[in-house]
């Protein structure tokens, strides 16, 4: 997944310049590449995915409060701006005797900042530093899972098979949401004269490489926690028996301004330290939450004969090449090296190297060694100091090793302005050893809370993050209108595997929110009164009887599964003010899991672990002062907005309107192009559609399709090549191709020069040699299918959208159109009754009964040759041809009367029956009347050519008693028989596609409709965005409204004086113009009265007056 960024990126191409390329065989890991640049290849991270929000530094800083960073730093819930610590890092040490035969303790971490680092007296930093090649040189962000653009070309610990794909802990594929990763090492701490590898000087500090990863999840057990693994490489020649590691933190909960009022506390059975507020009072002036860390695993002691971490395993160990815990499972496990099998995403085939599918664990594999987390005997925390800031000193190494000395346990000071040190040791490392730590950045509402989600995220660690992912997310599209928002998304998320729970999908909730972060939906609470989840503005889901409260619930409290309303993937808003940004996410869901779901037929799969539904994530990307940087797939945002005046909308095309045309073919149903998006319409499109019904004499599919062609001749240019070129564009049309040169002038031959995938749409040359050479720039010229063979034919609203459009259809069964059948010309007013002759089946044909004289006027005789004869004749409109009919002579008058039957004969010759029809005479008056309690009755039979009261009782009935005049028959009377017909494959339809335009006269007769909004403005208003500032009251703003697209607005004091020029110049969409309220010279006006002049041009002028009041 890739999300739209908003923010510049910082190309360095002097770095990209500098940094060497390396030309590796294939499958050759690269080894070398293991020295950090040093403070140039720095770079910025944001863990932004699920609650937690946070800035960190691929030199180990998480956090940051130097520089105007601190609102980046731990802000939870993400959006609120509330700020729980200044900063962390991680830090390593080991005792060691240094080049003079003292014994020394190095520490090595990553503090941010550089006032209290522990620093050269040159102002070199002795801490980590990045290693080179784990993030794209030419931007200046730290390598994140869900955005490809921060990825290198190639990873430097992988081979090339691994280009292009994350380089994920567990294989080529994101486990969580959202991961980070990075190295770093600590060759420039050289504080002390120690060398950890004699041979090589320019690695100091204790020779340590550490690869760092983070890892969220948007999942509700899992949405309060950021997990960091950190795992250990000694790279020096120095094996080292005593190492300890640790976190140092700097948490103010209550945020800057509130942080000496603190309380801190640890539990060593659960190996968590946390912190609190005491006074349950942030600087916000509301509650607060408490933070905290947990150890989820640290290295443990494969030799001791003790069970040092109490789960039942003695001495298990991530090396020992034994699964020790027993849960590598040959069905789902045996994927190969790369972690990935034939159902995962990125899936491109067997593992080189063998390992798939042969029936034993390999590493890399899940649930063996490395990928499975409880294989370690861990031996958790095991030191914790706290003091009031900044008496924790990291410059001071021997203070920090007697301070994490295991079993050192400082019973913190209370309610001040806590700093706090824990750590995890000791432990060995021998040379090229790893070793691992993984901890939990925790918050919860409560203690309760926060030692839930502790216990939680332990459970969900030692299963190896395998809790259910939730589908793919939808990719979002949004329309604003006048007083209305409508979103429309495409079907990937339904295409989504769960690797445990297989096609899971269910259905779609849509989050609308006017803070970007969605905190307005967080609302509905769990048995703790906790917020859990948030409350949809609309969901659909699909009709398969999962509804309401999902059997599975998490702390009390069970996701809400639907209505079975069926899928949709369009929906607009109709409650939105104009004026006002809104932001919408469109989530996907799983089903979840409970033990009938495979009875009920909800899932395929039997026998599996009951499990709460996953719902996607909704993510916008916020700087620190509140401005969005960036959107996910599935999130938008908005600003609902009136039309520039003058604005004509475009027209649903419509079987109905007559927009949609009727080129060839007898079809009833209806087909209709209904405009999603008018932005996208292209004025002057054609399309054409055509149905298939070919198919349907598979007996293996039974379902008819149809494809809308654009005739518009699209032109791209792509670059020759042997190898597949993707086009633009899928599903061309046989034959629409031509492929020139640059210039059009020189054209090449299919088959001869080039070959085309016409269903994939892909091109190549056949030849290097040949008339088109490799490397060269081509034009194609094509007709393409934007929809293709689709099987929605009842009205569904299924259909993949395209240039603004989305076509429905509705096919008509093949049965007599008792609706559409009747007497269309003449004023007969005979009844009449239709149906299919017995034995007869339904035909796909129409029939007129012309009458060319009244009854007994010989036109027509019985195709039995009879005598019997009628005053009509029988024809077949469909193919315009006169047809045989035969009366029943039920009077043997020898003459069509009243009451015969009229049977249609098919074809020429012979008794091949289809319809019949039966005209009769209408009675001249009819009183029909039912009482139920009738007690008296009043009729009056005066039939005086009105209708008849009649009283019964307490009630009061009319009746129709007026005389009918009987109209017969007479030439020029037709009656119609019609049928409904389906489509067949000599149906076509086109329509041509207008786009929204500007009337000038409309445009001018609606200048009296502009307008400001609000008026008066008091103080604020609802649309301002949400103010990050400490102090302040952030951006203000009124707005001109129902503009013409380009004109001037010139703002004016009471007398005169000229405060601001406004120049609108916008799409025809937009007709409005904000004002910040400053200015020309940037000062914030004034309240009062001020008048403002509309200049529209030829078109007009408005003048007008508003207020700001203090």
């Amino acid at each position: 997944m890739k999300l739209q960024k908003f923010h510049s990126k910082f190309f360095l191409f002097v770095a990209a310049i500098l940094f060497p390329a390396i030309l590796l065989a294939a499958g050759t890991v690269k080894k070398s590449l293991h020295k950090s640049k040093g403070r140039q290849d720095q770079k910025i991270g944001y863990h932004d995915a699920n609650k937690i929000f946070t800035i960190f530094y691929n030199w180990g800083g998480i956090g940051d409060w130097t520089g105007g960073r601190r609102i980046e730093s731990g802000v939870y819930p993400r959006g609120s701006g509330h700020s729980y610590f200044a900063e962390f890092t991680p830090v390593l040490g080991a005792e060691v005797t240094d080049a003079n035969g003292v014994v020394r303790h190095i520490f090595s971490d990553g503090l941010p900042d550089f006032g209290h680092a522990d620093v050269s007296p040159e102002g070199k930093r002795w801490q980590f530093e990045p290693v080179a090649g784990y993030a794209n040189p030419n931007q200046d962000r730290v390598a994140m899972s869900d955005d490809s653009i921060s990825w290198p070309s190639h990873w430097p610990d992988k081979d090339h098979s691994w280009d292009g794909h994350w380089d994920g802990q567990y294989g080529k594929y994101a486990r969580a949401d959202q991961e980070s990763y990075y190295r770093m090492d600590d060759y420039p701490n050289d504080e002390f004269q120690f060398y950890p590898d004699p041979s090589d000087s320019s690695k100091r500090g204790l020779g340590l490489e550490v690869e760092v990863r983070g890892y969220q999840w948007v999942q509700v057990a899992a949405e309060d926690i950021l997990i960091w693994t950190y795992w250990i490489t000694n790279k020096g020649k120095t094996a080292y028996k005593k190492m300890i590691f640790g976190m140092y933190g700097d948490a103010d909960v209550g945020d800057d301004g509130d942080q000496r009022d603190d309380d801190s506390w640890f539990d060593k059975k659960h190996d968590i330290v946390y912190q609190w507020d005491h006074d349950d009072k942030g600087a916000w002036g509301g509650p607060t939450a408490y933070f905290g860390w947990k150890f989820l695993e640290s290295p443990g002691n494969p030799y001791d004969g003790i069970d040092n971490d109490e789960d039942g395993m003695i001495d298990e160990s991530q090396w020992d090449g034994i699964d020790n815990d027993g849960d590598w499972n040959p069905l789902t496990d045996d994927v190969g090296s790369d972690g990935i099998g034939p159902n995962d995403p990125g899936y491109t085939g067997p593992d080189p190297d063998g390992t798939e599918g042969n029936g034993q664990p390999d590493l890399g594999e899940p649930n063996f060694e490395y990928t499975d987390n409880d294989e370690s005997d861990q031996i958790g925390l095991t030191s914790f100091a706290a003091a009031t800031w900044p008496n924790i000193d990291l410059k001071d190494d021997e203070k920090v090793w007697q301070q994490t000395v295991p079993g050192s346990f400082e019973v913190p000071k209370q309610t001040t302005d806590i700093t706090f040190l824990y750590g995890s040791g000791y432990f060995p490392l021998d040379v090229e050893q790893r070793r691992k730590f993984a901890v939990a950045m925790l918050f919860g509402d409560d203690l309760d809370d926060i030692l839930r989600n502790a216990v939680t995220m332990q459970n969900i660690y030692n299963a190896d993050y395998n809790f259910a992912k939730p589908p793919l997310k939808p990719h979002v599209t949004v329309v604003p209108g006048d007083h209305k928002v409508t979103l429309y998304w495409d079907k990937i998320a339904e295409q989504s595997r769960d690797p445990i729970y297989g096609y899971d999908f269910e259905g779609y909730t849509i989050y609308r929110s006017t803070d970007p972060a969605f905190l307005q939906t967080w609302v509905i609470t769990d048995a703790y009164g906790n917020k859990t989840f948030n409350k949809p503005i609309a969901q659909f889901d699909k009709i398969d009887g999962l509804t309401g409260p999902h059997p599975i619930g998490y702390n009390g409290l069970q996701f809400n599964m639907g209505t079975d309303s069926g899928l949709r993937y369009s929906w607009t808003d109709t409650t939105v003010e104009n004026g006002q940004t809104y932001y919408y996410a469109v989530c996907s869901y799983d089903q979840g899991y409970d033990k009938d779901f495979y009875a009920r037929g909800i899932s395929k799969i039997e026998n599996l672990q009951p499990i709460i539904p996953s719902e996607s994530s909704k993510r916008i990307l916020v700087n620190a002062v509140g401005v969005v940087t960036g959107t996910d797939v599935n999130t938008v945002v908005v600003t609902p907005e009136a039309p520039a005046a003058g604005y004509v909308p475009p027209e649903n095309i419509k079987t109905d309107n007559n927009l949609m045309v009727h080129n060839l073919g007898f079809a009833t149903g209806r087909v209709t192009a209904n405009i999603i998006d008018p932005s996208q319409l292209h004025d002057g499109w054609e399309y054409e559609i055509n149905f298939d019904d070919s198919t349907l004499v598979l007996p293996e599919n039974t379902r008819k399709s149809y494809s809308v062609l654009n005739k518009h001749v699209f032109t791209e240019s792509f670059v020759g090549d042997t190898n597949w070129v993707n086009l633009r564009h899928q599903h061309l049309k046989a034959g629409s191709v031509s492929v020139t040169d640059e210039s059009g002038m020189v054209a090449f031959s299919e088959q001869t020069d080039y070959e085309v995938n016409y269903d994939v749409g892909n091109i190549r040359i056949l030849s290097p040699s040949g008339n088109m050479q490799k490397g060269n720039t081509y034009q194609i010229k094509y007709l393409y299918y934007p929809l293709f063979h689709s099987t929605y034919l009842n009205g569904e609203i299924f259909n993949s959208f395209f240039n603004g459009l989305q076509i429905v259809v509705k096919d008509d069964p093949l049965k007599l159109d008792h609706q559409n059948s009747g007497w269309i010309e003449g004023d007969c007013n005979y009844k009449y009754q239709i149906g299919i002759f017995k034995g007869a089946k339904n035909y796909p044909l129409d029939y007129e009964v012309r009458f060319k004289g009244t009854e007994g006027t010989p036109i027509r005789e019985d195709a039995r040759k009879n005598g019997i004869t009628s005053p009509f004749e029988v024809w077949n409109v469909v193919d315009n041809s006169e047809v045989r009919f035969v009366i029943m002579d039920k009077d043997r008058n020898k003459l069509w009367s009243s009451g015969d039957d009229v049977i249609f004969l098919l074809g020429e010759s012979g008794m091949k029956t289809t319809y019949q029809v039966t005209f009769t005479i209408p009675d001249s008056m009819k009183i029909d009347s039912t009482f139920d309690r009738l007690q008296s009755t009043s009729i009056d039979t005066m039939i005086n050519g009105r209708d008849t009261t009649i009283v019964v009782v307490d009630s009061v009935f009319t009746y129709d008693t007026t005389r009918v005049v009987i109209h017969p028959p007479k030439d020029g009377d037709v009656f119609l028989l019609h049928t409904m017909k389906p489509f067949t494959a000599n149906d076509v339809y086109s329509f041509t596609t207008t786009a929204p335009h500007i009337n000038k006269k409309k445009a001018s007769d609606e200048l009296d409709r502009i307008a400001v909004v609000p008026n008066p403005y008091v103080v604020t208003v609802s649309w301002e965005p949400q103010n990050f500032y400490k102090s302040g009251r952030g951006e203000r703003k009124i707005d001109f409204i129902h503009l013409p697209r380009k004109s001037t607005i010139k703002i004016f004091t009471m007398r005169g004086y000229l405060v601001k020029t406004l120049v609108h110049d916008s799409p025809i969409f937009d007709g409005s113009e904000s004002w910040d309220l400053t200015t020309k010279d940037g000062l914030d006006v004034s309240y009062g009265i001020y008048i403002y002049k509309v200049d529209a041009g030829s078109l007009g002028e408005k003048i007008g007056k508003f207020a700001i009041i203090k």
